[in-house]
């Protein structure tokens, strides 16, 4: 049992560390180490710090006698080309309803901006699922072509590892995106929701849902490290094989998340957020 845990902990420590987009830091300024390129017709600019960021997020990979190079590169292309699609979903949507929008992928996540603020609540919505819907569908393509021809499952332990990651990046990353955590895209959503149902307090609501959520992620996460490190496993015992145990990336991350709602909320109370006007559609009034 131990060894078990152990071994797939390692195997997860790459998936689950953070989801597709996290805008946790504002859009960083631009270097002359970016790289910049068009896609779809999208501005496309990566911050070098990304890369930074990649690679030390499949540090464990580096680790151990099982440590491998390779695997630690096709890592990093997998959160780029995963962190590409997952923001591609939202350019797109942001075209669909008329707004131009450019990429950036920096630090540990990526951003769409927009050129102007999408009006409507259920197109704002849209745009928000646009992202994680876009992982899933290359998940599915992934597993389906697999299903067809094998050649994740059939073929070198790379190939496999490789398959693996893509899979299970933009399936899992997508789930975690939607969560009720602010800005996460699940925790836009609820935004949206909230004030839609409590227009005079529905984002201070969503807030308080994203903190509750956020630090119960945290505190989850670092029982399943204590449980690791002690072999003494409780929580981690009854979880099924496909739910993942939190990490200590995780935990930092879903702590400064929380940390960050309740900021919000603060200046929300102290009169320093401002409230946007009703730009609600006729009909979704």
């Amino acid at each position: 049992m131990t060894h078990a845990w152990q071994s797939y902990n390692l195997k997860l420590t790459c998936r689950f560390v953070v989801p597709g987009d996290v805008p946790v830091l504002a859009e960083p300024g631009r270097t002359p180490y970016d790289l910049n390129f068009r896609l779809l017709g999208f501005r496309v600019r990566v911050h070098p710090f990304f890369w930074i960021g990649a690679g030390l997020l499949g540090g464990s990979l580096l680790e151990g006698p099982n440590s491998s190079f390779s695997a630690w590169l096709i890592w990093i292309a997998v959160v780029f080309v995963s962190i590409i699609v997952h923001e591609l979903g939202h350019a797109i949507a942001f075209r669909r309803f008329g707004r131009n929008a450019s990429i950036v992928l920096y630090a540990f996540g990526g951003l769409a901006v927009p050129d102007s603020v999408v009006g409507g609540r259920t197109r704002r919505i849209l745009v928000s699922l646009a992202g994680p819907f876009a992982g899933f569908v290359l998940a599915a393509l992934v597993y389906g072509s697999d299903q067809l021809t094998h050649w994740g499952s059939e073929n070198g332990e790379l190939v496999r590892f490789l398959y693996r990651q893509l899979f299970n990046v933009n399936l899992y990353w997508g789930i975690f995106n939607l969560l009720p955590v602010f800005p996460l895209d699940g925790g836009q959503v609820a935004s949206e929701l909230c004030e839609a149902r409590w227009p005079a307090r529905g984002f201070r609501i969503s807030l308080q849902i994203s903190i509750w959520v956020a630090a119960a992620i945290a505190v989850y996460s670092l029982v399943c490290v204590y449980e690791l490190q002690t072999q003494q496993f409780q929580v981690l015992k009854v979880l099924p094989w496909w739910f993942p145990p939190g990490s200590v990336y995780m935990g930092i991350l879903f702590l400064i998340l929380a940390v960050q709602s309740y900021q919000l909320l603060q200046q929300i109370g102290r009169g320093m957020y401002y409230e946007a006007p009703d730009d609600r559609t006729p009909w979704e009034r």
